[in-house]
């Protein structure tokens, strides 16, 4: 029997072999004595015992023991090894158990005594370790890094960009793969396709025919142009954009809610698209184009402003935003990172990038300059409403007007508070001669009547002059929101007479605080420095115009529904009914006084009409015995009877943008923890990319960045790559969101980087790079080959068609295919949407329970739906449109069986297909219609095939002539030809 030869290795061939393999490991040493013992003893000792947790991708704690740099800089506690002092290490007393216990049980447990005094012997030898790494940066030795193909300066070309060059390149690979080139496309094809590629929509009829018509040599650079200067190129590329830096118009945070001024960001991308701006100067203007418009006038100034809607749109995270804050800045230098300059920028935010030269002392320097900076704030479960907008304005008129309004409101304010002398006079007589005559705790949710009793009060002698007072006071917790009265004051005798806080209940509310009534004078005060009159009328609360009355700020207040009907705002209102509401700390009264000499009764109640989960309120109602008390009142109250209008707040458009804050440095996170804070880390940019500083004075930073990355030659490189993918498809790089390097090699880096150098020689022109890309034989060449041997080859060498011998067939996407509905339902409005018709900020009550969630129906292309990021738009997500949530490089293109049962079942769907239908059927007969209906759908003339299966399909399909007829409409729209693009 044969027996395998045991192998036994000398010293010398020892050494030989782990120089060997250190070599393939990237690792170099020279083997000693004590390197020797290392070898045979302590590293297999470490694979065997320690790998699986401090080694690789696996550093439990922060620490490393695959490299002596790995234990010598420790994990988070520390260096791991004194060498020569076993009794100073940790790695000793954790394989001990006196501290920490390694490995742990769930690993194998302590270690034999063996092994343990192995390991003390080496550190007592002074812990020899010949191994040493290459130098890192991130994941990738800094060698590489300096080389690596997407960060390499991009060439100097001399030459004129023409699309036979583009052509020559695509060419040389075409062959070497040894495919055969598709034939050039039909012209019906052609403008089909291009159109739908430079503006999202069908060619209409009358554009098809006066294309064809057209024989000379630039036909096709003619349509190319007038396309790209249409308003529509602008919304089809703009919404290009806006997958890529997850455009959203709500918040994400757990009640979602909405961004009502999110769409000037929206309309700003669309416009800048169309204009053709620099795109170097679209990328600086997105990171700080508040700072390089800051001295600009105009438009010019709020397109800086809006620009910054980029930053601002980030997810927000969580149930009170702010202490999460540490995640939208993550979702700033994510999409920063992936949408720019295509990398994975936020993989740095726990532990240095795996994979690609960042690390995490690279993601908080950025993470410093977004934290100097001050996003707007949509508002959240504990924190109400919206704060932090950017007046689009600047700060000099800002500052003239607020000042020439508070200049008003405070002459305003001094009429309304009367003669000082007469306010000084009120205050003396306030607390002389007053009498309670009840007063009760009114419970949340609760009803108490004015006698806090079931029978009533004593009737009250009073004399002209004297005072009737309710007084309601917040409690301990402010348990204050919408507090009903209802008061009845009748006068005894014959005749009797009743005044009522019903009378209040009208259009009189708006003239003053005090409301003279047959004699008798109502008075609407706060107490925070004595009665005085509340001072800030209150028009169409809510935007309710039945909803009026008086307020000093936001409280203390009071208020009327004058409707006859309830009005539904934070709670439903009932009608006819006056409502007050007390300040935190400062009471609110109705004051009544008496016009004559007399007995009166009193009546009425005091109710929570909005109970939030506080301990409500109470009241006092009190007679003040005092005539000279009233007279006093009464003269303040006909002081404050100003002629001039209360003056209106100044309104300020607003953008939902971003400004700088107080310049500051980020502590580093450990592990990601905003907790756990360690060293401060400077701003600047990307080591890898030299690592530039802030300079002290340049506030937050975001002006260095936005050139250090609109500069960068990735920039241009990664924006060419999107405006290659989107015309073939798929980009040079396939991975447009990562050019590192786990992302794909270009299967053109030549034509990559020939496209990028002359995207920047161009002034960064994108419609020019259309012109360059759309003007070659590739774009124009066929999808399908005129030989099925050919296109089996095709297919069987280059499935993906990476190399272009033919043009990839594509489904036209979900926003494509909504407006092309409308577009042949003739239904579909150009004109730009702006705003939508969210709720007021005021009513907003939205929880996590109770999210905001909408959907709004419009004609206006799809561009400019709603887009939520909680509750995706069930039409754009049931047809693959971008997810809000992230970054989308490249959509995904499913086909399911609920996209043919929408085709089946969609009201919308159905609705547009009889508008088409609606055309149709006027035209005299059937074969007349069938042509028609395939010259608006597909361009073309049915065949006969075709004109057979639809003679048949209409004498079969029962109903009318127009119902046949719809019918017929949805099965074409609903079929491949309308959908797809050759």
């Amino acid at each position: 029997m044969h027996t395998p030869t045991s192998i036994h290795l000398r010293f010398d061939q020892l050494a030989a072999l782990a120089s060997f393999v250190a070599i393939c490991l990237g690792l170099s040493f020279s083997l000693h004595a004590d390197d020797a013992f290392f070898e045979k003893q302590i590293r297999p000792l470490l694979i065997k015992r320690c790998y699986s947790c401090h080694a690789g991708t696996k550093n439990n704690g922060g620490l490393s023991l695959q490299t002596r740099a790995g234990w010598e800089k420790g994990g988070e506690s520390g260096p791991a090894i004194i060498p020569s002092k076993p009794d100073d290490s940790l790695l000793i007393d954790a394989i001990n158990y006196r501290d920490l216990e390694m490995p742990p049980k769930d690993k194998g447990g302590k270690l034999p005594d063996e092994e343990i005094a192995l390991l003390t012997k080496w550190v007592q030898l002074g812990a020899p370790d010949p191994r040493t790494a290459s130098i890192k940066l991130g994941g990738m030795p800094i060698e590489l890094a300096k080389s690596w193909w997407s960060f390499q300066p991009l060439p100097n070309l001399e030459d004129k960009p023409e699309p036979d060059t583009v052509d020559r390149f695509l060419l040389d690979k075409i062959r070497q793969q040894q495919l055969k080139i598709n034939d050039h496309a039909d012209k019906r094809t052609l403008i089909r396709r291009a159109t739908y590629d430079l503006t999202g929509l069908p060619p209409t009829k009358l554009e098809v025919e006066a294309f064809l018509a057209d024989q000379s040599p630039i036909a096709f650079a003619k349509l190319v142009d007038r396309l790209l200067d249409s308003p529509q190129y602008g919304v089809k590329w703009g919404r290009h954009w806006l997958d890529v830096v997850r455009y959203a118009d709500t918040a994400g945070e757990n009640t979602d809610r909405p961004l009502p001024h999110a769409w000037r960001y929206r309309n700003w991308v669309f416009d800048s698209f169309h204009r053709d701006s620099a795109y170097d100067e679209f990328v600086r203007l997105q990171i700080a184009g508040d700072l390089l418009h800051k001295d600009s006038e105009g438009q010019k100034f709020q397109n800086g402003i809006v620009a910054t809607g980029y930053l601002a749109v980030a997810r927000r995270f969580g149930h009170d935003i702010d202490k999460d804050i540490h995640l939208m800045h993550e979702d700033v230098i994510d999409n920063l990172g992936k949408n720019f300059l295509g990398m994975t920028l936020g993989c740095a935010r726990c532990h240095d990038h795996k994979y690609d030269p960042i690390s995490a002392e690279d993601y908080y320097a950025l993470y410093g300059i977004f934290q100097s900076s001050r996003f707007s704030f949509p508002g959240c479960e504990p924190k109400g409403q919206p704060r932090d907008l950017v007046p689009l304005v600047t700060k000099e008129t800002f500052d003239a007007t607020m000042a020439k309004y508070q200049k008003e409101l405070a002459e305003y304010n001094s009429a309304m508070a009367g003669p000082k002398e007469e306010t000084e006079r009120l205050k003396l007589l306030a607390n002389n001669e007053t009498t309670v005559l009840s007063k009760a705790l009114v419970a949340e949710g609760k009803s108490v009547s004015l006698s806090n009793a079931e029978e009533r009060l004593a009737p009250v002698k009073m004399k002209k002059g004297e005072v009737l007072q309710l007084v309601v006071l917040p409690n301990g917790n402010y348990g204050a929101d919408t507090t009903l009265l209802e008061w009845r004051i009748t006068q005894q005798g014959a005749p009797k007479q009743t005044w009522s806080t019903s009378d209040l209940i009208s259009d009189r509310m708006k003239t003053a605080p005090m409301i003279e009534d047959r004699e008798a004078i109502w008075c609407l005060l706060y107490l925070a420095d004595g009665p005085l009159f509340l001072p800030d009328k209150s028009e169409n609360i809510s935007g309710k115009p039945s909803l009026n009355g008086w307020a000093r700020k936001d409280t203390p207040s009071a208020f009327a529904n004058t409707s006859a009907e309830p009005v539904a705002v934070w709670t439903t209102l009932p009608p006819k009914s006056l409502f007050v509401h007390p300040g935190p700390t400062e009471p609110v009264m109705l004051a009544w006084i008496c016009p004559k000499d007399g007995t009166y009764e009193i009546e009425g109640r005091v109710a929570d009409a909005h109970p939030s989960g506080g301990d409500g309120i109470s009241f006092r109602l009190e007679h003040h015995a005092s005539a000279e008390f009233g007279e006093a009142l009464a003269n303040l109250g006909r002081a404050a009877k100003v002629s001039k209008p209360i003056p209106v707040k100044p309104v300020f458009p607003v953008a939902y943008a971003v400004v700088d804050a107080e310049p500051k440095n980020a502590r580093l996170h450990e592990r990601g923890d905003p907790e756990l804070l360690g060293s401060e880390v400077p701003r600047r940019w990307l080591s890898v990319f030299g690592g530039d500083l802030v300079a002290k004075d340049a506030g937050s930073g975001r002006i260095e960045l936005a050139t250090w990355v609109s500069q960068h030659p990735l920039t241009a490189r990664v924006m060419v790559n999107r405006i290659w993918q989107g015309h073939f498809g798929q980009g040079l790089v396939a991975t447009p969101n990562d050019f590192g390097s786990r992302g794909d090699r270009p299967s053109h880096p030549e034509l990559l980087d020939w496209l990028a150098s002359h995207f920047v020689k161009s002034s960064y022109s994108v419609k020019s790079m259309h012109r360059l890309v759309m003007n070659t034989k590739a774009y124009q060449r066929s999808s399908v080959a005129s030989d099925p041997k050919q296109q089996l080859a095709q297919l069987q060498i280059d499935a993906n068609n990476r190399f272009l011998a033919r043009f990839t067939r594509r489904r036209i996407t979900a926003e494509e295919i909504r407006d092309s509905m409308l577009a042949i339902g003739n239904n579909l409005d150009l004109t730009p949407a702006e705003a939508h018709p969210f709720p007021e900020t005021s009513k907003w009550n939205f929880t996590q329970h109770n999210p905001f969630n909408a959907l709004y129906d419009s004609n206006r292309r799809s561009a400019y739906l709603m887009v939520q990021r909680q509750r995706r738009h069930p039409y754009l997500a049931l047809f693959d449109g971008a997810d809000p949530n992230a970054s989308t490089g490249i959509r995904q293109t499913t086909t399911v069986p609920t996209q043919a049962l929408y085709f089946l079942n969609s009201p919308f769907f159905h609705a547009q297909a009889k508008r088409f239908a609606d055309q149709i059927v006027p035209i005299a007969d059937d074969d007349l219609r069938l042509a028609q209906t395939y010259s608006m759908l597909y361009h073309r003339a049915p065949t006969a095939t075709e004109q057979n299966n639809a003679e048949g399909f209409l004498s079969r399909y029962p109903g009318s002539t127009a119902e046949k007829w719809q019918a017929y409409c949805r099965v074409l729209m609903a079929s491949n030809e309308f959908l797809y693009i050759d």
